[in-house]
């Protein structure tokens, strides 16, 4: 039986596999706390522990040995890094729980495409122009929590978790998401430096803790002067296997990509009215939901565990990127 379903692997790509799961509890011992054994709401263990879904597990193993070319030992230290970031960080808490102010909101919404295939069913829209005040929206500290990140931090990444929960893992083309970054009416000459500070910041997370789950990310509306932007993207650290999945766009239409039933009609689609209401009734049809084994660390023991690991682990060297 292969192990995934998702990609036909190769012998030496199975045996590769089939090396890191069998290192699980090399894996789990090494934690900061073993306890905390999740990843985008699936737990990551040996096959005989409870709520173990083997065929996703195996998926989201992959994806970490193909960002890392297959190399065995350096998949082992990254899966460590990410469970003790989650263990840190709790991102289902900022997906699930956590409340966001109205600025957060209308800047991100997820939106799901039944018919699309090729991995551009679910996709994340970052609408910039809906920011009011940059300063105030990616400045701002996260002052009533003691878990780690700016409110727009938490925001970001809890909007990543819940787009996952919609993809499935084992399909062949929905186990990725699509990215729209829409830059309508944004300067490109005054790019606020919360802003600029942020980005690399998200870039670096999803770089390391969220491997090989995009398809394609396209940049909308930016002026065709503005190719220097790409060559500001590579120095933030964004890899040549991701830059090459970036579509950019001098307009605003996506339709060769998407539904035009579905699409507003700002985007090159047939939905008539505001293109914010259109996208919000693609996001209310679809109301992503923490999967099963995730629920568990929304409870309120799990969560003192982490909040407690949070305050004792040092947050600088929890948050470094190499």
């Amino acid at each position: 039986m292969a192990l995934i379903t998702s990609t036909k692997l190769t012998d030496d790509q199975s045996e590769k596999l089939q090396a890191i799961i069998g290192q699980l509890p090399k894996i789990i011992e090494q934690l900061e706390n073993p306890e905390y054994d999740e990843i985008f709401g699936y737990r990551i263990n040996t096959s005989d522990k409870e709520g173990v879904n083997e065929n996703v597990r195996n998926e989201i193993l992959y994806k970490y040995l193909v960002a890392t070319e297959f190399d065995v030992a350096l998949t082992v230290e990254r899966l460590v890094k990410t469970l003790n970031w989650r263990n840190t960080f709790r991102p289902l808490s900022a997906a699930y729980k956590e409340k966001f102010e109205s600025d957060f909101e209308d800047l991100g919404v997820i939106t799901v495409f039944d018919s699309n295939k090729e991995n551009l069913s679910v996709v994340t829209w970052n609408l910039y122009k809906n920011i009011k005040s940059p300063k105030k929206l990616f400045e701002k500290q996260n002052e009533k929590e003691t878990l780690p990140g700016t409110p727009f931090l938490r925001w970001r990444i809890g909007l990543m978790e819940r787009s996952l929960s919609q993809i499935d893992f084992t399909s062949t083309d929905n186990n990725k998401i699509a990215q729209i970054h829409d830059y309508k009416d944004v300067s490109f000459f005054k790019v606020d430096p919360g802003m600029k500070e942020a980005t690399k910041e998200i870039i670096a997370i999803f770089g390391d803790h969220y491997p090989e789950l995009l398809s394609i990310k396209f940049f909308m509306n930016v002026p065709t002067l503005m190719s220097w932007m790409f060559a500001f993207v590579r120095l933030l650290g964004v890899g040549a296997a991701t830059v090459k999945k970036f579509q950019v766009l001098n307009s605003g239409d996506v339709s060769s990509w998407f539904p035009k039933k579905q699409l507003p009609a700002a985007y090159g689609g047939e939905v008539t009215g505001k293109p914010e209401e259109a996208l919000n009734d693609l996001q209310n049809a679809h109301v992503p939901s923490v999967p099963v084994y995730g629920k568990l660390f929304l409870e309120d023991t799990v969560i003192a565990k982490a909040e407690t690991a949070a305050a004792e682990a040092p947050t600088a060297e929890t948050l470094t990127v190499d």
